[in-house]
């Protein structure tokens, strides 16, 4: 009898055990399912769904962002590149002074030979200084760059070759052309179609530090197409330097060399230095040097023919040393004007799309204001069905007198206002 009465009293406790977890389950899963925030456009969201939101929070344009990040990059770069090319002037400065002693001193040897055998035929001993009575040949030697992002120099030189080729074209010559820089080469099918020409497959690279190596290539080729008989003249065109501003294409006839005309009549040399912080270039004419006073007892190891032949090879080459530095400081300074240039160009398009960006992202944050200012409304709204709750200076002793004001001056409506002003009273009376 007691043990059936223990048994009998078990059960119940285990039911009722069982009724109790299956309660705290139940009230667990409840809370965990309880809105833990309240959005004004989505209404009640879980933290679940407030982590895996892909809905924007705040104005930033994460697009315009990126660009404007971008065009400043762009900016320090093509400002860096613009300081690389005043560094390479520079260079190519200090180059022009190291070589003029040699061509000054060359020049004027050369002269003094000239001198002492005028009048004896030297013209006609010597190739390179023999004139033909007409010309039915013509080498041109195009200066251009390697690389572009130099303004209109390239260009420049390209159209320069096209017209002096149509105008050769029309005396019945087709030239050849001897390429120094690629970008005369690559423009073959482009800017210098229409014209005829021959290509010589002859093409020198444009060196980043020029020496006398460079020069001499060049000079090897144009001496054997001169020599050999396939061309009587040959021309050189290349972009003069003015200023760090302006340069100039021009023409030049390099062989046959004259005699008596044996430099350059617009010899001038530049120096660039800063003045206010400013890059500036000064230029100085250059004398043309003196010829070399011979005495009459002075007795030559080999005749002076063979000696002069030698010489004027290296007068040849300083010369197209001396043009190889202005084509270089032309082609930089172009860069430095193009480089300056786009880094102003960005500067004012990374100054326009931060405005944008300030904007978009200021009527952002208005917008998330007057929302939230919206929302804050709304709620003390509904939570008072009876109005807004009185001011400061309110209390029941005002609003009374208030009231009875308006009823003794009639302002009051004789019926309350409401739905039902949409109906005729009258009628209804």
């Amino acid at each position: 009898m007691t043990v059936a009465m223990g048994t009998s009293v078990r059960r119940p406790t285990l039911g009722v055990g069982l009724l109790v977890s299956l309660g705290v389950v139940l009230i667990l899963r409840c809370f965990h399912d309880v809105p833990s925030a309240v959005g004004f456009v989505t209404g009640p969201t879980s933290r679940k769904d407030r982590q895996v939101s892909t809905v924007a929070r705040n104005g930033v344009d994460k697009a315009l962002k990126e660009r404007i990040v971008s065009v400043q990059k762009t900016g320090k770069l093509t400002d860096a590149m613009r300081l690389v090319a005043a560094a390479k002037v520079r260079r190519a400065q200090d180059g022009v002074i190291k070589s003029r002693p040699f061509s000054d001193e060359l020049t004027s040897m050369i002269k003094g030979l000239v001198k002492k055998l005028k009048g004896s035929g030297l013209e006609a001993e010597l190739p390179m200084l023999r004139i033909p009575e007409k010309v039915k040949g013509v080498a041109i030697v195009l200066f251009t760059g390697d690389r572009g992002l130099c303004g209109g120099y390239n260009t420049f030189n390209i159209k320069k070759a096209k017209f002096r080729i149509e105008a050769l074209n029309k005396e019945g010559i087709k030239p050849k052309l001897i390429w120094v820089g690629k970008k005369g080469r690559l423009a073959q099918k482009t800017k210098l179609q229409g014209v005829d020409f021959e290509d010589t497959g002859k093409q020198f690279k444009m060196p980043d530090t020029i020496t006398s190596t460079g020069a001499n290539e060049i000079g090897e080729e144009v001496r054997s197409l001169f020599l050999s008989g396939e061309v009587d003249k040959v021309e050189v065109i290349y972009a003069k330097f003015i200023n760090l501003l302006m340069s100039e294409s021009q023409i030049r006839s390099v062989l046959p060399l004259s005699a008596t005309g044996i430099e350059d009549p617009e010899d001038e040399t530049f120096k660039m230095t800063s003045e206010d912080g400013k890059l500036k270039v000064e230029k100085e004419k250059r004398k043309s040097p003196k010829a070399k006073e011979i005495e009459s007892d002075v007795i030559f190891d080999q005749p002076p023919e063979t000696i002069l032949n030698s010489m004027l090879p290296l007068y040849l080459n300083s010369q197209l040393l001396s043009i190889l530095f202005e084509s270089s400081a032309s082609e930089l300074s172009a860069r430095m004007n193009a480089m300056k240039a786009a880094t102003d160009n960005a500067q004012e398009v990374a100054k326009a799309l931060t405005s944008v960006y300030n904007k978009k992202r200021q009527a952002a944050i208005t917008q998330e204001i007057s929302e939230i200012s919206a929302g804050a409304l709304a709620l003390e709204d509904a939570s008072r069905p009876e109005g807004p709750a009185l001011s400061i200076v309110d209390n029941d002793e005002s609003v009374a007198a208030d009231f009875e004001k308006e009823l003794e001056d009639g302002d009051l409506p004789d019926m309350p206002v409401g739905p039902w002003d949409f109906i005729d009273l009258q009628t209804e009376v």
